[in-house]
C-alpha cells in the first residue's frame, strides 16, 4: 500500500502540474481542488483494487479478495453498513468527504 500510495502522490503531482501548467496557466488551484483530485484518484485505487479481485477475469493473477479488504479496512465511507465481502458491491468509497465551496 506504501509504494501505491507514494505512486499515486507522484502521478496527482504531475497531473496537477499539467493542468495547472498546459491547460489553465492563469488558474491558481484551490486547497479545495487538490484536496478533490486526491480524493478522486484515491477512489479510482480503491474501484481498481476491487476490479481485480475478479477470479473469472484475471484467473490465478487476480487480487486475493482478503489482502483488499484488509487494506482498506478502516477507510471506507459507512464501512458498517457494508457487506462482509464489499469488492464487488457498487458505490463503495473512501470515507474522506469533498471539500465544496472556497478553499
Amino acid at each position: 500500500m506504501r509504494t501505491s500510495t507514494c505512486n499515486l502522490k507522484r502521478s496527482l503531482i504531475w497531473n496537477l502540474r499539467c493542468l495547472k501548467v498546459i491547460k489553465n496557466p492563469d488558474v491558481c488551484l484551490t486547497v479545495a481542488d487538490i484536496h478533490n483530485h486526491w480524493l478522486r484518484s484515491i477512489n479510482a485505487v480503491l474501484r481498481r483494487d476491487c476490479i481485480l479481485t475478479d477470479k473469472i477475469k484475471f484467473g490465478p493473477l487476480a487480487l486475493k479478495t482478503k489482502l483488499v479488504l484488509k487494506t482498506w479496512s478502516g477507510l471506507l465511507m459507512d464501512e458498517d453498513s457494508l457487506p462482509d465481502n464489499w469488492t464487488h458491491t457498487e458505490e463503495v468509497l473512501v470515507g474522506i468527504r469533498p471539500i465544496t465551496g472556497i478553499g
